[in-house]
């Protein structure tokens, strides 16, 4: 049983991002994850848009704490660490490999959510209709809520919480020294 959209807000808002809107879509039979060209169309299509959204949503990346090194490298189509490329429609539900359907997201935390806002469906789904095949894994529900941002960048309501240091700091060294220069400031 598919539950309304409403159970699924509730359950990604749960999951730590109530701001992501979401979208409803139908199964469409297609299997490309073992598709070798599927993979390689896919990084080749990713470095292009990584490099576009360095070039033209400088300000959004800002916003998102992006540090200016991470900037750099996706200028360069370089992968920096802790960034994912997400497809807002997945390809077996009829999405494209195209920039209106994919966005940049931090890997950590708000990719991992997003892959367990997924698999809690998929699981549910599978609990229903038993049809696990040791060849072919689980099956897919025939209709799946996906994550559906605006835009090329997702920016969390929490702008502050993207830092990898833990707080608004770009690394954990960082978050180390500016904790001690708290301390000895007399501030903390």
């Amino acid at each position: 049983m598919l539950f309304s959209q409403e159970y699924y807000h509730d359950l990604i808002s749960k999951l730590g991002l109530p701001e992501m809107p979401i979208l409803k879509v139908s199964y469409q039979g297609k299997n490309v994850l073992d598709n070798k060209s599927f993979r390689s169309d896919f990084f080749k299509i990713s470095k292009k848009l990584m490099q576009y959204v360095s070039y033209n949503n400088i300000s959004q990346l800002m916003e998102a704490n992006f540090p200016i090194e991470t900037i750099q490298e996706l200028h360069e189509g370089l992968f920096p660490e802790n960034i994912t490329i997400y497809l807002k429609k997945p390809i077996e539900y009829g999405g494209k490999l195209e920039f209106s359907n994919m966005f940049l997201i931090r890997t950590r935390p708000f990719k991992h959510i997003l892959d367990t806002f997924i698999d809690e469906q998929i699981l549910s789904f599978n609990k229903e209709h038993p049809g696990y095949d040791k060849n072919n894994g689980f099956l897919l529900p025939t209709e799946l809520y996906v994550p559906n941002p605006e835009g090329l960048i997702f920016l969390p309501a929490l702008k502050g919480f993207a830092g990898a240091g833990g707080n608004t700091t770009a690394d954990k060294m960082s978050e180390i020294g500016s904790t001690m220069f708290l301390k000895n400031s007399g501030r903390f």
